[in-house]
């Protein structure tokens, strides 16, 4: 947003100052430029808008005080941002336009400088800019910002017409992969839901679509969200046990605003359930996988954690050393020395020398055994 001020900051006048008191103008906002070089009879000054910084010589006045007086009130009255005028015809205003320009905080200012046209341009590059900036603050929101509740809430019932107070997702495929049989189990979980939407009272809707090669189902709630595990989840977990023909991930029961929340976990849930071979995986009872998955999930986590790894990495190619097999194996150990040199057929004193310029290499020299413990889970805990 460019302001009257941001103008004044450009340094494009040589002097400047004001006509009469205007209390905050330097605040107006300026969304535009032009000059003022004609007789109101002229159109009226339609063609200026609010906003807009004017200058003027009010050359078109040099013989008549009254149409300079009456261009000059006519301009406060559009609006504009500002009226900055060349003493050509005039080196001060009349006291009703001052009176004017203190009333409706429009500024009028005289000045010395350059050609009107190049400052004129000056401020046009300053409001292009401003717009340009704009523009790109609004795509990079788009890319740092989440996704609102609401924008969650409306995507889900687009989706599904998913309604309630809270939100379960089941992610499913079939045994074998077959677009019939994705069809046929499109069915029978559609009716597995239907019963158990009837033997639930707290379930207000149940619905089975198709995505890709799995399906996705959800089930709504009209009670709050769950601290625990809720005893409606073992009863559909049972049921989806019994149903065979398929493996499934289920997500935990969240807030119909953390909808997408929940698709990822039961997606990742299915992954688990297809890698282990077994009917369904819970989400909440993937434990440590399911912290690899979500830290996975976040590029900033994994970044910050890459980055950790590869200062540890470039260490070891550029001296030789082996300060990120330590790393890994401390980590794995949850910071216990002797388990660590087990592991890697050392000397525990060998280990902490290691840990030690693991410290400096890591810029941590002065965190404890557990704190360096807890960093090197965080950063080797999507590599295994």
């Amino acid at each position: 947003m460019v302001t009257v001020k941001d103008v004044l900051n450009l340094g494009i006048f040589e002097d400047i100052w004001l006509a009469a008191p205007c209390e905050g103008c330097e605040e107006r906002l300026v969304t535009g430029a032009g000059i003022l070089d004609f007789e109101p009879f002229w159109g009226d000054y339609d063609s200026f808008t609010p906003c807009e910084f004017i200058f003027t010589s009010l050359g078109f006045a040099q013989r008549d005080p009254d149409l300079a007086d009456q261009a000059v009130r006519a301009m406060i009255e559009r609006d504009v941002a500002a009226l900055v005028i060349k003493p050509v015809a005039m080196d001060a205003i009349s006291a009703e336009a001052a009176e004017l320009s203190t009333a409706r905080g429009v500024p009028v200012f005289f000045y010395e400088g350059h050609f009107v046209e190049r400052l004129m341009a000056a401020v046009l590059a300053l409001v292009a800019e401003d717009r340009a900036q704009s523009q790109r603050d609004a795509l990079i929101d788009a890319l740092i910002a989440p996704r609102g509740d609401a924008d969650v809430r409306e995507g889900l019932f687009e989706v599904a017409r998913t309604t309630g107070a809270t939100v379960q997702c089941l992610a499913a495929r079939p045994l074998a992969p077959d677009g019939c049989m994705l069809s046929a189990l499109q069915g029978e979980l559609g009716a597995l839901l239907y019963d158990f939407q009837r033997n639930q009272a707290s379930v207000v809707q149940a619905c089975v679509v198709r995505y890709r090669d799995q399906l996705l189902a959800f089930v709504s709630y009209d009670r709050p969200p769950r601290g625990a595990i809720a005893r409606s989840e073992a009863d559909l977990v049972a049921r989806i046990e019994a149903a065979g023909r398929l493996r499934c991930g289920v997500s935990q029961e969240v807030s119909l605003g953390q909808g997408d929340l929940a698709i990822r976990q039961a997606r990742t849930a299915l992954d688990a359930a297809c890698d282990q071979g077994r009917p369904v995986v819970r989400w909440a009872s993937l434990g440590l996988g399911a912290f690899r998955a979500a830290a996975s999930a976040d590029r900033l986590f994994a970044g910050t954690a890459q980055l950790y790894r590869s200062l540890l990495d470039e260490y070891d190619r550029a001296h030789g050393t082996e300060l990120a097999a330590t790393a890994r194996a401390y980590a794995a150990s949850f910071g216990e020395v002797r388990a660590t040199a087990e592991a890697l057929y050392q000397h525990p004193n060998t280990v902490r020398y290691r840990l030690r310029r693991i410290r400096e290499e890591l810029a941590l020299p002065d965190v404890s055994d557990r704190e360096l413990a807890a960093l090197l889970v965080l950063a080797y805990s999507m590599t295994d």
